[in-house]
């Protein structure tokens, strides 16, 4: 039994928000699609697609254990994903500066609830939402955004008997609806291009074992994903850390059952661009976070 990698590459078809955190009335959106976000969305296409009922728990759980995904990043260039860096020149996404990247890619929508008895704005419902841009301007000249990452799937990767290999599971993957605001028409990525079997993520190397699916991070480099932080075990960074709260499917035992209906266990971690000090290959794990 092992492990098999696949970079997958998503054409934005519309604006992304990714929910982080809120300033006042504006909803701040992250800078890439966490493996939450991603999982989410691909846990429902596989459901409708395979099983036709909505079993999302357990199909959830394969793609947890089983079924890994990375975090994306944006690219105007599919080959040259902008990972967020921290340099001694400051925050970096790719070789843009942050207060470049946020020019190019970032904008904001407000919006707010109507009643719909006198068709006047709903008192204190004004909000503001950031976003990814779909299509960016550079050098006068329209440029169209993709999302850059991985999908690993291990040959134990199985649900009530049926096999989820990559080709069972890829037409579930060519279009997906992600983050915040769909109801608007937010989130859409549709697969543009796929190459299987990589041993490189990120253009870090990948070790695929029969029991363990870790990267190698070399010293200097920056890692790819939120990284947690174990009491006991130190690993020389150097960058900045956040809690890493998300919602889960609720059941029976928490009172409320569904998705998103249940507040995951704060994880405090390293932020994605955070630079390793020394070179220690660090697991994937659920939600694509690292482990040492």
């Amino acid at each position: 039994m092992g492990w098999k990698a696949y970079k997958l590459v998503y054409h934005a078809k519309s604006p992304i928000h990714i929910g982080w955190h809120t300033l006042g009335y504006i909803k701040l959106t992250r800078y890439y699609i966490t493996s939450r976000n991603m999982w989410g969305a691909m846990t429902a296409n596989i459901v409708r697609a395979c099983y036709g009922h909505e079993d999302y728990a357990g199909v959830g759980n394969i793609l947890c254990k089983h079924i890994l995904i990375s975090y994306f990043y944006p690219a105007i260039d599919s080959q040259c994903p902008l990972l967020p860096k921290f340099t001694n020149e400051g925050l970096k996404y790719g070789n843009y500066p942050v207060i470049e990247f946020e020019r190019l890619f970032i904008k904001s929508f407000g919006q707010t609830a109507v009643l719909p008895e006198s068709n006047t704005a709903e008192d204190e419902s004004l909000h503001e939402s950031e976003y990814l841009q779909p299509v960016v301007y550079t050098n006068d000249k329209q440029e169209k955004v993709y999302f850059v990452g991985y999908i690993f799937i291990s040959e134990e990767a199985k649900y009530k008997e049926k096999q989820l290999k990559y080709d069972n599971i890829r037409d579930a993957l060519m279009e997906l609806s992600i983050g915040g605001e769909r109801k608007y028409g937010w989130g859409r990525l549709s697969l543009k291009e796929e190459l299987k079997d990589v041993d490189k993520a990120f253009e870090n190397k990948l070790i695929l074992t029969e029991s363990d699916l870790k990267i190698e991070i070399a010293e200097g480099k920056n890692i790819p994903a939120h990284l947690g932080i174990k009491t006991g075990i130190n690993i020389k960074m150097k960058g900045d850390i956040e809690p890493l709260v998300g919602r889960e499917w609720g059941n029976i035992e928490n009172g409320r059952i569904g998705a998103g209906q249940k507040i995951s266990d704060a994880k405090i971690c390293w932020m994605p661009g955070s630079v390793m000090e020394e070179e220690i290959p660090l697991k994937i794990s659920e939600f694509g976070i690292l482990t040492s």
